[in-house]
């Protein structure tokens, strides 16, 4: 049986980097939700997350999220990513902009039974939205 960092770190390879979406319940519970201050994109379940996947592909064509650290303990696994991808489709109500994000996230994973059954994390859409021209920077405000 797999360990849960093992979980955890297959399921950003498979499902978030090579968006292998018929994998998904591989890795992520029926009972699966999600916690982010950013509302409800995630849904519930495998479905939840294929749709979220779906989303995220769609608005960042090339998204890939590298694991920079990862701790576990038990059945918790937190683990920092760093977020990149073109923002080359609707993300949110909000049109392509063709610009390169490079965020990171921090994530709290919980794993029953081999599978994630909950993440409560925070992504760093701040500096996000200012990559992509939606809040200004420091640099647009001083010039």
């Amino acid at each position: 049986m797999k360990t849960p960092e093992q979980i955890v770190r297959e399921a950003c390879q498979t499902v978030w980097n090579d968006f292998e979406i018929d994998r998904v319940g591989e890795f992520y519970g029926a009972d699966y939700t999600a916690d982010y201050p950013m509302g409800d994109g995630w849904g519930s379940g495998v479905d939840g997350v294929k749709a979220y996947a779906t989303l995220m592909r769609s608005a960042f064509p090339d998204y890939t999220e590298e694991v920079e650290d990862l701790i576990a303990q038990g059945d918790k696994v937190v683990v920092c990513l760093r977020v990149r991808g073109t923002h080359r489709g609707e993300l949110f109500g909000i049109p392509p902009t063709n610009k390169t994000v490079d965020a990171r996230d921090i994530t709290i994973c919980e794993v029953r039974d081999g599978k994630i059954v909950k993440q409560t994390g925070l992504s760093d859409t701040f500096t996000m939205y200012t990559q992509l021209g939606l809040i200004p920077s420091a640099e647009t405000e001083a010039a």
